[in-house]
């Protein structure tokens, strides 16, 4: 298991159309269910697995939105966060992850064991650091192979498979189990990080849903890797008329090549999924 320490050195409304910060009104509850909330929250990436009124949340967007996703999760009954994900330390993944800390109470925050060299001096980084040290929450830097849960969910972690000066490929590769279904996020990975997991970590990487890699930009089109998850479902997280151009059309015909369903929150705004016993669907 990965190292648990206080640090030293990190279901709701479906909306049409670009969201704007702002509140959320609408809740998803349900016995022996789980939701998979994929969140708007610009050119940026945000997920909330919810089971009852707990909830395990990957990344936070940038800080514009906070006071969107607080209002989201609140808004789908969840007070209680059992672990916070900090995929890496990009103020996009990051941004909105203090004030999502002072809203709920949180158990352990899960992020990447970055190398000396590799430690950011962002404000945001800090900011995020100085709450963790300051408020003696828990850490927890996960080694591959490595699992965390709540409840029917299990999110096992198969990268990053070693330390990259790009922070991008820093991204901890989350694989997460909801009874049968599976739901492969790949925070901001690139073709180096996928590579380098692909030929050394041995394991499972089939998925029923696939959230691509760095808002669907081309350089996180490592088609062994993605072939190996062969998804039927793919999410891209980003802004609308972003200036990065995501999602780039490699990302786009990779999807379309290999015949899976494509929802965009820059197109569908919040993409909610329902998973049971007997399977996921998407709520509408």
């Amino acid at each position: 298991m990965g190292l648990l320490v206080a640090v030293i050195v990190l279901a709701c409304s479906f909306f049409f159309g670009e969201t704007e910060p702002g509140k959320a009104t609408n809740s998803y509850l349900g016995d022996s269910e789980v939701y998979v909330h994929i969140i708007d929250v610009g050119q940026g990436s945000s997920a909330l697995i919810q089971e009852g009124s707990k909830g395990i949340l990957i990344d936070t967007g940038e800080a514009d939105y906070s006071d969107y996703l607080v209002s989201y999760i609140n808004s789908c009954g969840v007070d209680e966060l059992e672990y916070v994900i900090a995929s890496h330390p990009h103020s996009d993944h990051i941004g909105g992850i203090v004030d999502v800390f002072r809203a709920f109470k949180v158990g352990t925050v899960v992020m990447p064991e970055l190398s000396q060299e590799n430690i950011p001096t962002t404000r945001v980084y800090e900011n995020m650091m100085e709450y963790i040290l300051d408020n003696d929450l828990d850490v927890m830097f996960p080694e591959v192979g490595d699992t965390v849960g709540l409840g029917d969910t299990a999110i096992s972690f198969l990268g990053p498979a070693k330390q990259s000066e790009d922070l991008n490929n820093m991204s901890l590769i989350c694989r997460v189990s909801i009874y049968g279904s599976k739901i492969m996020l790949l925070g901001d990975a690139e073709k180096e990080e996928l590579s380098s997991v692909f030929e050394t970590v041995s394991g499972v990487y089939k998925s029923d849903i696939l959230v691509m890699g760095h808002h669907g930009s081309s350089t996180s089109v490592h088609k062994k890797f993605l072939n190996a998850v062969d998804a039927d479902v793919a999410v891209i997280s980003c802004g609308k008329d972003n200036s990065y151009g995501h999602p780039h059309k490699e990302a786009l015909n990779y999807v379309s090549q290999n015949g899976m369903l494509l929802y965009r929150t820059d197109k569908n705004g919040d993409i909610v999924f329902r998973c049971t016993a007997e399977g996921y669907e998407k709520v509408d």
